[in-house]
């Protein structure tokens, strides 16, 4: 899922038209059963190794690399952000020592960055990784990858160009990434993403493969081709169990479309248990309020709020936490110095719609809009953001624009999720 929206909508409940079931517990509940991960047995026993390696032998940057790869491998798994900050610590060991051999490091902390959401710091790294000039292949996939996060679209489009073989693995999921993100083209997306994984399909690597076919059923979900969606996740199941991304996929599935809420409530609560991140209780939240349980919603949400202040997630959760501030709590200064800190930081067009938004939020219409023209309008085609352009050109009185960026929203009703479209259903009704 790109983005998770949420606003409070207690005592409504969604009117649309009641769609054929996709999810099916039968398909999915064995992988909702403690078994054991031998993938993370795997990590674990390697760390073992060089952990070893480095008590006998303390300053062996290998092994100290070796293990920063290994615990940001094990973070897909534990959900356990002081091991990207570990691995961070140990990177910057290794890269103090040889920063002038080699890119490598260079990546690696630029990876641990993106992650942590800190893109400014990972164009730095990156940029150290191109005037080092070995394996430039590598660190130019990076670099294409850096410039979306921060929205240079021009960066991005001159990395790719500059990649010789057009039909490589490498290039075709970034320019997939580009259709989609940039040009608003998620058919185009979608087949060069179904021609990446027919390059890999066969590949012994099963990471490659899991991460592919997982990317291939969020764009089938955007698409509102969800049985193809379902059917990525329940095959990627079926290879790791433990991949959690694609169970956290057919929880979303089962609460947006087929309204499921007790059985997706019971996945995320298993993953909650196997992989405690904070997201999941946004996703629990929002359950609650389809629900109209204000005071479950409140514990979800407190929970969400609280764990995420912990200074070691740092910006990696303030997309949510804007959401909240601006349509939860409606505290409209927050939500603008968030919003602010945000476009400082990353000035995509996602980032410039929120900052439209909280213009709007604090009364200001005429420089919302003027925002959403200059920074958002035709340069960013996320589902939120087109709900905040439709409401901010309502808010202008320029009902003919609000309207048609609030149906383009609502096409894109599964992705925001049934609370959200209920409160398109009732801007539309209002224009």
């Amino acid at each position: 899922m790109r983005t998770i929206f949420y606003s409070l909508l207690i005592g409504m409940l969604f009117t649309g038209c009641r769609h054929q079931p996709i999810t099916n517990p039968k398909d999915y509940t064995a992988y909702l059963h403690e078994q054991p991960n031998i993938r993370l047995q795997n990590i674990n026993t390697e760390l073992d190794f060089w952990k070893s390696k480095l008590t006998h032998a303390p300053g062996d940057i290998i092994a100290e690399s070796k293990i920063a790869g290994l615990l940001t491998k094990r973070f897909g798994y534990s959900g356990d952000i002081h091991e990207i900050h570990q691995a961070d610590s140990l990177y910057r060991v290794v890269n103090y020592l040889n920063h002038i051999n080699s890119s490598g490091t260079f990546r690696s902390l630029a990876t641990n960055c993106i992650t942590q959401h800190r893109f400014l710091q990972a164009q730095t790294y990156i940029d150290s990784a191109l005037a080092l000039g070995d394996d430039k292949f590598q660190t130019v996939l990076m670099e294409f990858d850096v410039a979306m996060e921060l929205g240079n679209r021009y960066r991005a489009r001159k990395a790719l160009n500059s990649l010789v073989d057009k039909t490589s693995f490498e290039y075709l999921i970034r320019e997939a990434k580009y259709k989609d993100h940039v040009e608003g083209n998620l058919d185009a997306a979608i087949t060069l993403m179904e021609k990446a994984y027919d390059k890999i399909k066969d590949y012994p690597a099963p990471a490659l493969l899991l991460w592919t076919k997982t990317n291939l059923g969020d764009f089938y979900g955007h698409a509102n081709r969800y049985k193809e969606s379902y059917q990525c996740y329940l095959d990627v199941l079926a290879k790791d169990p433990h991949y959690y991304h694609a169970l956290k996929g057919i929880a979303w599935m089962a609460f947006s479309h087929d309204k499921d809420v007790i059985n997706a409530r019971k996945i995320i609560t298993y993953l909650q248990q196997r992989h405690p991140v904070p997201d999941y209780e946004l996703l629990l939240s929002q359950m609650a309020a389809w629900e109209q349980d204000s005071i479950t919603y409140k514990q979800h949400m407190d929970n969400f709020i609280s764990t995420t202040h912990n200074a070691l997630y740092g910006g990696m959760y303030n997309k949510y936490l804007f959401h909240i501030e601006a349509d939860e709590l409606n505290n409209a200064l927050q939500c603008l110095q968030l919003a602010q800190q945000e476009v400082a930081h990353r000035p995509t067009p996602e980032a410039f719609s929120w900052l439209a938004w909280a213009y709007c939020k604090n009364g200001d219409v005429q420089q919302a809009m003027k925002t959403a023209r200059l920074y958002v309008a035709n340069k960013c085609f996320e589902p939120d953001a087109l709900f905040y352009l439709g409401k901010i050109y309502q808010a202008g009185g320029q009902k003919k624009t609000a309207r048609e960026y609030l149906q383009a929203a609502q096409r894109s009703a599964y992705e925001l999720g049934p609370v959200v479209s209920k409160q398109i259903t009732e801007s539309l009704k209002a224009l």
